[in-house]
């Protein structure tokens, strides 16, 4: 019930922000513009697409070096996998899916596989924070306030880097204060408390590799590769349309993106991308035609969610999945690692995997 709860309010929200991103745009409109396209810039688009999951492979691959050796290619198809999941599936299951493969396959614990899940997070967080700032601050039209949103964005990105080196090089201090704190908030209950106290301390057994400044530096590099083609992306998917937009651009539409999915939604969230488009454009305020920035955001997530949801179904097939077993082992995973933050467990199914990134 729960469950079908959150599909029926993430299509609300779809629609919503869809009929919200339309209000200035007929159909006939955004029929025209995306016949006007040049579907040419499909090519580099889906060639950056397959770089973008690539590093993320790679990335993965250096998380979990300390459980075991394995090579991106060997984690490639989780990855597709849980990234077609979370197109598929509500609720961001695809992580728990991801979480279920590889425990399943290279019998690694998942408390140790979701621990890296977590880095992951919070690398891509810092890195479309200090890139989004980026963006803001060079953008040529954007007012001298959304600059000083860009200061604040970068001394919020500073102290979730001092955070997590905190967490990785001072474990016991880091649990000892979140305790404190989290003693004096109010509202939280006592077993959350406990559950992110548990979590954090079984997390930092499976980093115990990465306290190396060049291992942090790797990654963080990586993440910032990533989440500059994603911007290149948004970038090639204005000018199909000639819309004249500069890589700042591109990088603005990256953290708006970001903040926006996070709110929930469809699978895939279709209307919230869009309204991320016009949003962006406005802020920076361009002028582009409406139907024009709405066939933009159409023609950057539409391919990009059939290859992944097309090339995930396929690695499941090979994995012998089917989409039974990840609209229930998953959310069982979820409760396991929640609860007990201990290995996955899962009787009945093979693996899965990751994320969404058609951020």
């Amino acid at each position: 019930m729960k469950r079908l709860l959150l599909i029926i309010a993430g299509i609300a929200v779809s629609f919503g922000s869809l009929a919200w991103a339309m209000k200035d745009t007929d159909l006939q409109a955004l029929s025209d513009s995306l016949r006007e396209i040049n579907y040419l810039y499909t090519f580099p688009m889906f060639l950056l697409l397959f770089l973008f999951y690539w590093l993320k492979a790679v990335r993965w691959s250096w998380l979990l070096q300390p459980a075991k050796e394995l090579t991106p290619n060997q984690l490639f198809r989780p990855l597709v996998i849980g990234f077609a999941a979370n197109n598929i599936l509500p609720a961001h299951l695809g992580e728990f899916v991801r979480v279920f493969v590889v425990n399943r396959q290279f019998q690694i614990p998942a408390s140790t596989v979701l621990s890296t899940v977590v880095l992951e997070r919070i690398l891509d967080i810092v890195a479309i924070l200090t890139l989004f700032a980026s963006g803001i601050w060079y953008a040529n039209e954007m007012p001298p306030e959304y600059q000083n949103v860009a200061v604040t964005v970068a001394v919020v990105c500073g102290g979730m880097v001092a955070a997590v080196v905190i967490y990785l090089f001072r474990t016991q201090f880091f649990i000892s204060l979140t305790r404190e704190i989290l003693r004096f908030i109010p509202f939280v209950p006592t077993a959350l408390s406990s559950k992110v106290l548990e979590m954090l301390e079984q997390g930092a057994v499976g980093l115990q590799a990465l306290k190396s400044p060049l291992m942090i530096l790797k990654l963080q590099i990586n993440s910032l590769a990533q989440w500059l083609l994603n911007g290149l992306s948004a970038c090639i998917a204005l000018w199909a349309l000639e819309i004249d937009v500069d890589f700042s651009t591109g990088l603005i539409l990256t953290g708006i993106t970001a903040f926006g999915v996070m709110i929930p939604a469809a699978p895939g969230y279709f209307g919230v991308i869009q309204v991320c488009f016009i949003v962006a454009m406005k802020a920076q305020s361009l002028q582009p035609d409406d139907a024009d920035v709405l066939a933009a955001s159409f023609f950057l997530q539409v391919p990009a969610y059939i290859v992944v949801t097309a090339a995930g179904v396929f690695f499941m097939q090979q994995l012998g999945l089917n989409l039974k077993q990840m609209t229930t082992s998953p959310a069982a995973e979820q409760d396991s690692v929640a609860a007990q933050g201990d290995e996955l467990s899962n009787p009945g199914s093979p693996p899965t995997d990751n994320t969404q990134a058609n951020s």
